[in-house]
């Protein structure tokens, strides 16, 4: 062994992942040494792919020259490029082989290659290093076995590397090579975590922070390949995301970067596609497969989808667990997994959904889990699968994944070749895309009607149908329907008295029927379109329009309580969405706001978490109301432009005829005659003027006619909605206030009998005891009252509308009020009421009013009479209050025992009082509110 250096001294590897293999080496060491003595070596180092095995051979063979070796290396290539005695080949033509040599053993007869390495190894000892010997020829193997197995003495090491569980590809040699006593097994394991941590130290060196090294560990499994590519991606998108460099921190703390997050397309993500490609096909199958499976990746259902044989499957397992991308049989992090089905040929990955399916249904496997294979094979064919994927669509919603559950039912809805029941599964889908694009749920709600008339519903399906249009607001498309119920033979059960369940929506009863008095007249020609009564059936309030009306006795009490019981008592649900925000708009049209703004914000917080944009829609329109209710005319657009801004395509959308209504009323009242303009000029639907939505919207367009003086247009709109209010049974003021609209438009026509008759119907009917209602009828009724009669009844508008809350409706009155108080020559109180009426109107942001009372008005300083002053003078009702008793003599203390405020508030508003009056003395107010009455005179 003269010069040969057996116990060559280990080195500190350059590659760090050889840092974790000291018992390796250690192995391979100790062959050396046998091998330098005269004992041929056979070492086999296994291990899975990216795991490091050609850098282990390539430190082995260079340990090996180091130690006086010499040294021929050779590679297995992939079966489409493996020839016979490649193997042998690419060593004979390794440069380390002597010339002499070479020429020797061309011809490679098997003994002549023996020879010639034998002759090698007398000189030193032979290195003979062969990596992915599984893509070995085995021709090449046999020559090199009967070497081993003949030459027991000679100094040759042979050391392969192998991927783990790879079958062999000629089994008897295998089967040689485990006899030989020479042979000897090296597992190369992915990396432990301080291999790890050293790698990640390094590969991260500053300014990049390292990412932990045990979530590393987790994600690659240690695995050095996707470890270095999951460091890469870190690093580039540290790089990406890196701020403006700061002053250096301390050395003995460096930071800590979140963990890496690789993504599909990323270094890490193409690491683990390279990984596959360069293993064998069932492995690659197998990998597809778990892919596949997912979650349900069960040891007994991988052979049946792939059709394999328990044994390979275990075997490709295994290789997948060796090469750190699988863990317990499941894939470690889902972009590896995205890449084994990406490594799938797109037919071959659409079978094996389509079987996984099969079998997980045939297994008993919960519906969401098949109904997966299904989407993403695209197919469904088979009345199992199509009753799979509606079941699976329930199950989705019920978990608020109304993505999954579209899905489904558009599939089933495709591949159901039953065509009796595809409308089923629409009304279904229908359903679904009202909790995310209600424009998508009415078209097909306008298919579904079509089919309908046409004769294509069943009655179980056109049951299923009525109770979708009343949720959408579609009465005349319920009735229709309803209509067609009423006349099945199969169907009466459905349409009895109470039988229908949208009949009685409302706790304990259903809302009363309209009662219609059998002398009722028409009370206005028909020239005017004035709504009719009746004539066909008594029926008054149609069972689809329940959900639409005020529910209990009639009464605003009775309707509050009924609203609250459903909140309290009610989920947010498909079939509760319409009802709960019903209860809402009947908590704030009764005066109710505080409450109603409460169960508001906690529904729609609700419908938000979610993650439901068209019940979003539904509930900020119904906040668009609340606010147009309490007169705040900026927060009723905003709220309506949000809700249209949740409904894709909202221009062919019967629903979004509420949320425009109240931006047209809005602008409309905000003296924005421009942007209403605009806004009525967006084309709707037909079928909205069907709908309860077009209600609110022929009263915005009426009132938008009427502020324009465009009067006969404004009746024509009002009465519209009033006809078909009485129609469907919603005529209820607080519901609609048509009368009161109409009889304005009247009033301003001059026709003030018409609009007598309108008022006096209002007053005197069951629903008149709502304060909104009674006060805005009392309003208009003294426009045409006596003088004496006209100040009691605004007095008795302006008590009502304080207290229903609706602070433009109480503006108004108060305008009228102080004109009827300066018309009786009382010039003070005049002036208090319309300052009061215009600073109402001005924090509503209704400039149309504010003109309307200050109709000079051209620069901001215009007093509440239009006569130039200065607009500190204008006070605000609370401080005229304090600066009419501090005139009189009060004293501080007094007035706020008066006003039961407190002293400190008493004088904060004297304060802005001295400041708007221009004056510093408490004995100059008496002088300077006279003056301002003068001004008013």
């Amino acid at each position: 062994m003269q010069g040969v250096s057996c116990l060559h001294p280990p080195r500190k590897p350059e590659d760090l992942t050889l840092a974790d293999r000291e018992t390796q080496f250690r192995t391979l060491r100790l062959a050396l040494t046998e091998c330098a003595a005269g004992t041929v070596k056979l070492l086999v180092a296994e291990g899975g792919m990216g795991c490091g095995k050609s850098t282990f051979l390539s430190e082995a063979l260079r340990t090996a020259a180091a130690s006086g070796f010499a040294v021929l290396r050779a590679a297995g290539l992939p079966a489409d490029h493996r020839q016979p005695l490649g193997v042998l080949q690419q060593l004979l033509n390794d440069p380390a082989l002597p010339d002499a040599a070479r020429t020797t053993v061309r011809p490679m007869p098997v003994q002549h290659v023996r020879g010639a390495l034998e002759r090698l190894a007398a000189g030193a000892p032979l290195a003979i290093g062969i990596d992915d010997v599984q893509d070995a020829d085995p021709e090449s193997l046999h020559c090199l076995m009967h070497l081993t197995r003949h030459s027991p003495t000679s100094r040759i090491l042979l050391l392969c590397t192998a991927l783990a569980c790879s079958p062999a590809a000629d089994p008897v040699l295998e089967a040689e090579l485990m006899r030989q006593t020479a042979f000897e097994r090296i597992t190369l394991d992915c990396l432990s975590l301080d291999g790890v941590t050293g790698l990640v130290s390094d590969r991260c060196a500053r300014p990049t922070a390292p990412p932990p090294a045990d979530y590393c560990l987790t994600v690659t499994g240690g695995n050095p390949l996707l470890l270095r590519a999951l460091l890469e991606e870190h690093r580039e998108a540290d790089a990406l995301s890196a701020p403006r460099p700061a002053e250096p921190s301390a050395p003995h703390s460096p930071p800590q970067a979140a963990p890496p997050r690789p993504v599909v397309g990323g270094r890490f993500y193409q690491s683990v596609l390279a990984c596959l490609s360069r293993t064998e096909a069932a492995i690659r199958q197998t990998a597809g497969a778990l892919a596949v499976l997912g979650g349900a990746a069960r040891a007994d259902l991988l052979p049946q989808l792939l059709g394999a044989s328990p044994a390979s499957v275990t075997r490709g397992l295994r290789a997948l667990e060796a090469t750190g991308l699988t863990t317990s049989g499941r894939f470690r992090h889902p972009v590896a997994e995205a890449a084994a089905l990406d490594a799938l040929d797109p037919s071959r990955r659409a079978h094996l959904h389509r079987r996984a399916a099969a079998l997980l249904h045939h297994d008993g496997a919960a519906p969401r889990d098949v109904a997966r294979h299904l989407l993403a094979a695209r197919h469904a064919a088979g009345p199992w699968a199509v009753s799979v994927l509606r079941d699976a669509a329930e199950q989705s919603l019920a978990q608020d994944d109304v993505a999954s559950a579209v899905s489904c039912l558009e599939l089933a809805y495709g591949s159901c070749v039953r065509e009796r029941e595809r409308p089923e599964i629409r009304i279904r889908l229908a359903a679904a895309f009202g909790r995310t694009n209600i424009a998508v749920a009415e078209e097909h709600l306008a298919d579904l009607t079509t089919t309908l008339r046409e004769g294509e519903l069943t009655v179980h399906q056109t049951a299923l149908l009525v109770p979708l249009l009343v949720n959408h607001g579609r009465l005349g498309e319920a009735r229709e329907a309803m209509d067609r119920l009423s006349a099945a033979d199969d169907a009466r059960g459905l349409c009895a008295d109470g039988g229908f369940p949208m009949a009685a929506p409302w706790p304990s009863t259903a809302p009363p029927a309209a009662r219609r008095d059998p002398t009722d007249k028409p009370f206005l020609p028909r020239q005017y379109g004035a709504p009719q009564a009746r004539t066909d059936d008594g029926r008054g309030q149609q069972p689809t329009a329940a959900l639409w009306a005020l529910p209990g006795n009639g009464t605003s009490e009775s309707a509050a309580h009924a609203a609250e019981q459903v909140l309290q008592s009610s989920p947010l649900t498909d079939s509760t969405l319409v009802l709960l925000a019903n209860a809402v708009r009947i908590l704030a049209r009764t005066g109710r706001y505080d409450t109603a703004d409460i169960w508001c914000h906690r529904l729609l917080g609700e419908a938000t978490r979610r993650r439901c944009p068209g019940w979003q829609a539904h509930l900020l329109a119904v906040r668009a109301e609340l606010s147009l209710c309490r007169g705040l005319l900026a927060d009723a657009k905003e709220c309506a432009q949000r809700a249209l801004a949740h409904v894709p395509g909202h221009s062919r959308s019967v629903f979004a005829g509420g949320p425009l209504a109240c931006q047209v009323l809005a602008c409309t009242a905000m003296g924005r005659y421009d942007e209403a303009t605009q806004l009525l000029n967006h084309p709707v639907p037909e079928a909205l003027f069907h709908s309860v939505y077009g209600l609110g919207y022929l009263r915005a367009r009426g009132h938008f006619h009427l502020a324009m003086n465009r009067l006969p247009a404004a009746v024509r709109d009002f009465l519209t909605a009033g006809r078909a209010a009485r129609e469907w049974g919603l005529d209820h003021p607080v519901l609609l206030p048509w009368r009161t609209d109409a009889a304005e438009a009247f009033l301003r026509l001059g026709e003030t009998k018409r609009a007598d008759q309108l008022l006096t119907e209002q007053l005197v009917s069951p629903h008149s005891g709502n304060p909104y209602v009674r006060g805005t009828a009392l309003r208009l009724r003294a426009q045409t009252a006596a003088p004496t009669e006209r100040l009691r009844l605004l007095s008795e508008a302006v008590s009502d509308l304080q207290s229903s809350g609706d602070r433009l409706a109480l503006a108004r009155a108060l305008a009228d009020l102080g004109a009827a108080y300066h018309s009786r020559n009382e010039p003070v109180r005049a002036s208090a009421t319309v300052r009061r009426a215009w600073q109402l109107a001005k924090e509503c942001g209704a400039q149309a009013l504010c003109d309307s009372i200050l109709p000079s008005r051209g620069t901001k300083d215009r007093g509440p009479d239009g006569r130039a002053a200065p607009t500190e003078a204008l006070l605000s009702e609370s401080e005229m209050r304090v600066a009419t008793l501090a005139a009189g003599g009060n004293t501080n203390r007094e007035i706020a025992g008066r006003l039961c405020v407190t002293v400190s508030t008493v004088e904060q508003h004297l304060t802005r009082v001295y400041r708007k009056l221009n004056i510093t003395r408490r004995r100059e107010l008496p002088t300077r509110l006279r003056h301002l009455a003068d001004q008013t005179d």
